[in-house]
């Protein structure tokens, strides 16, 4: 697993996210193989899964019905499978069988929610993400690193 600075830990999932998520509220329910019905919020999305609050009976493999409303009022009943799961956080939620069809109607709700919560940034969560790149600048010969510190010193100490 790569390091950043400060030896940061990114899980490899996170490098190898297919689709933008967006960090947005968004109720739905939960519809389990038995048919019990559970409101839930999502609290990330994608047009490839999403992360859900705590739920108590879905755990890693288990398969459901995601239920999302859509701006103009219906609903849009999604396959998914639990993929991870946080204890007493949440789970990690990915969209089986979906249609291209379907993720335009997922970016509908992503893109209503942006604009309710007065964010109308033009966005397209079909774009692969841009890679986080982890490795560190060369730092400068620690001479010139001092000369720099001694200089931004000299500047923030300055008295008019």
């Amino acid at each position: 697993m790569p390091a950043g600075p400060a030896s940061l830990k990114i899980p490899m999932s996170v490098l190898q996210r297919k689709h933008t998520r967006f960090s947005l509220e968004i109720p739905a329910t939960i519809v389990t193989r038995f048919g019990d019905r559970q409101q839930t919020v999502l609290q990330q999305i994608s047009i490839g899964g999403c992360f859900t609050g705590w739920e108590e009976n879905i755990y890693t493999g288990d398969e459901f019905r995601l239920e999302i409303g859509l701006p103009n009022g219906n609903r849009l009943p999604l396959a998914c499978k639990a993929v991870y799961r946080f204890d007493n956080t949440g789970v990690g939620v990915k969209f089986t069988d979906i249609s291209r069809f379907e993720q335009s109607l997922i970016s509908q709700i992503i893109e209503a929610k942006l604009q309710a919560e007065g964010l109308p940034l033009p966005i397209d969560p079909f774009t692969v993400p841009t890679p986080i790149l982890l490795e560190e600048k060369p730092r400068p010969p620690a001479d010139e690193r001092r000369q720099r510190e001694d200089i931004l010193e000299g500047i923030m100490s300055f008295d008019s």
